[in-house]
């Protein structure tokens, strides 16, 4: 019995130590992050280089509005010397259209990011990609998640509901919900039907 009960002491050590291990790295990575701070200059040289190559890379389907001020603009790092770049290619009535490039402050390089979702269409939601998003995005640099609440109408009781995990260089589809039923009845987003996974 002696025996057994040094053995589990020993295995609760050893998860012990492996779970502050990965709380530490994780704190470390999120420290890390965290310290990444984008002065406003180096703002300016990052959507500079976006803006000079705006025709190459199709930014916003070439349909930005030239009146939207280039400070709408937002960037985010992802790592050491890698950013998220939310650009705002146009407002619509209630909500924008958005694209988002990875920029590599190395090398300069400019990648348009695709996006897995679905068409809202309420009798057949087709998976489909995309390189620019409609509705009311919020990233969060720290989980590095992107959620986007998109409305089907301006009362806002219907539409969907995003989550992308940024991983291996990509968002990747984590949730979908949709709400067809434009029914006058809100209910917040994160509560509407479970579409994907």
């Amino acid at each position: 019995m002696l025996y057994f009960q040094s053995l589990l002491n020993r295995f609760c050590s050893y998860v012990l130590i492996l779970l502050l291990f990965s709380c530490q790295k994780e704190t470390r990575e999120n420290s890390e992050l965290e310290a990444i701070i984008i002065t406003p200059e180096e703002k300016q040289v990052i959507i500079s280089k976006i803006y000079e190559n705006q025709k190459d890379i199709k930014l916003c389907n070439q349909e930005r509005d030239q009146a939207l001020s280039i400070d709408s603009a937002e960037i985010y790092p992802l790592k050491e010397n890698q950013y998220l770049v939310e650009i705002l290619c146009f407002l619509g009535a209630y909500q924008g259209n958005y694209q988002y490039l990875l920029y590599n402050r190395v090398n300069s390089a400019i990648e348009k990011i695709s996006f897995a979702t679905f068409r809202d269409n309420p009798q057949n939601l087709q998976l489909t990609n995309t390189f620019t998003l409609n509705g009311s995005p919020e990233f969060d640099p720290i989980s590095q998640t992107l959620s986007l609440e998109t409305k089907s109408r301006g009362l806002g009781d219907c539409g969907s509901f995003v989550v992308y995990q940024w991983q291996n260089s990509e968002f990747t589809l984590r949730e979908y919900r949709y709400k067809s039923d434009c029914d006058g009845v809100y209910l917040s987003p994160e509560k509407y039907p479970l579409i994907y996974p």
